[in-house]
């Protein structure tokens, strides 16, 4: 595969690929966007087998794929019709009547929230959340030109540009709702409800967790733009790193994970809508400059775009944890180098999915810790495709 990628490329061998910081950057090659771009092929390095238990914990809080129902057996423990008794008469115009065609499935719009009645009527939401895996957020940043060549005041994406949009999936309400920060500014942050909770708040809090993928260039602009502190924070690019089979010396952005994970739990048409509606919406927005995060109104296909970052990260979360799991399971005995460092275990002890987890979420708070420092570049390629060193010293095996 990585040799045909290879080809792709311009008769690039394997180690021009591996090095080509342009085709492992970013999904969305833009300064709007902090996506990396999808990571070279694996190395097709074996995970170990193991045994599987045959009647796991239902109480586990992660996800359970192999959970399965009797349906199907119940569907086939039906009684036969006794042929040789009455007959019922067959209504044939009912047995030849036309069947609808299925409606394909179809994505929930994103709740626009671009006036200030809309953001006073959410405030209240904001009570309501749950502790726990909670939020899922995405930050869009905006254009530096216009399609014409006019500078954009504040433009870009960073400490140096702005924000147009955030969106923010609530996952116990299953709402994903989309601010315009380009029209409402700091007071999308700022404005209180009648409790006196506000978004900055939120985004502040360590009583949920938040999931990002790629928590830097969110929280370069947030911190900068918008004086936020960081909250509790998880990387699910870091996530997908450390669960992944085989090469993990560059990090994948978010278009190339789903088509390899959403699979696990999105149908075949789900998937397929929503990774139609990410590349109609990148190729939209790049015709344009990036110009339509700050026309007004935003069209569907924007809008779209930009709920899609966020509406698949619970599902997706819970698929990485899983394989977290699968590798914690299936290496019994087994150490993490490294973890004594980062979360105070001695690393000959075995390492449990609590510890894996502990240590995800201490690399994402320090990846973005590290996201508004004075010497972070969001706008340089630079080692941006490079896992932190933490997850190259994590052996798997």
């Amino acid at each position: 595969m990585l040799m045909m990628r290879a080809q792709a490329h311009g008769r690039m061998t394997c180690k021009e690929v591996l090095n080509n910081e342009e085709y492992f950057l970013s999904d969305e090659e833009s300064g709007s966007s902090s996506d990396n771009r999808d990571t070279g092929e694996d190395s097709n390095i074996d995970e170990p087998e193991c045994s599987w238990p045959t009647d796991p914990d239902a109480n586990e809080p992660w996800f359970q794929p192999w959970s399965l129902t009797n349906e199907f057996e119940q569907q086939l423990s039906h009684t036969w019709p006794d042929l040789e008794g009455p007959q019922v008469e067959v209504d044939w115009d009912l047995e030849n009547r036309e069947v609808p065609e299925p409606k394909p499935p179809q994505r929930e719009e994103g709740i626009m929230i671009d006036t200030l009645e809309k953001l006073d009527a959410f405030l209240p939401t904001l009570s309501q959340l749950k502790d726990g895996v909670e939020l899922a957020l995405d930050c869009e940043g905006s254009p530096s030109k216009k399609v014409n060549g006019v500078l954009v005041p504040s433009g870009g994406f960073g400490r140096n540009g702005y924000m147009s949009f955030l969106s923010m999936t609530i996952i116990s309400m299953k709402k994903t709702y989309i601010f315009d920060v380009w029209q409402l500014k700091r007071t999308t942050f700022e404005r209180q409800s009648k409790d006196g909770l506000s978004l900055k708040q939120v985004l502040e809090s360590h009583d949920r967790i938040q999931l990002w993928w790629d928590v830097r260039g969110d929280w370069d602009i947030l911190f900068h733009r918008f004086g936020i502190q960081i909250g509790k924070v998880r990387d699910l690019q870091l996530m997908e790193v450390l669960s992944r089979q085989g090469y993990k010396g560059r990090v994948s952005g978010l278009l190339r994970t789903m088509k390899e994970e959403g699979k696990n739990f999105m149908s075949p048409e789900e998937l397929e809508i929503w990774i139609d509606d990410k590349e109609a919406g990148s190729d939209y927005f790049k015709r344009h400059n990036w110009q339509p995060l700050i026309d007004r109104p935003i069209n569907a296909i924007a809008s779209s775009y930009i709920s899609g970052d966020t509406d698949c990260l619970f599902q997706l979360h819970n698929q990485l944890v899983y394989k977290l799991y699968r590798w914690a399971y299936c290496t019994p005995g087994k150490t993490v180098t490294g973890l004594m460092e980062l979360i105070g275990k001695q690393s000959t002890l075995p390492a449990t999915l609590e510890d894996i987890m502990e240590f995800i979420d201490q690399e994402s708070a320090r990846r973005a810790h590290h996201a508004i420092s004075p010497e972070f570049d969001s706008s340089s390629k630079e080692g941006k495709t490079i896992p932190p060193p933490a997850f190259l010293q994590i052996s798997r095996t």
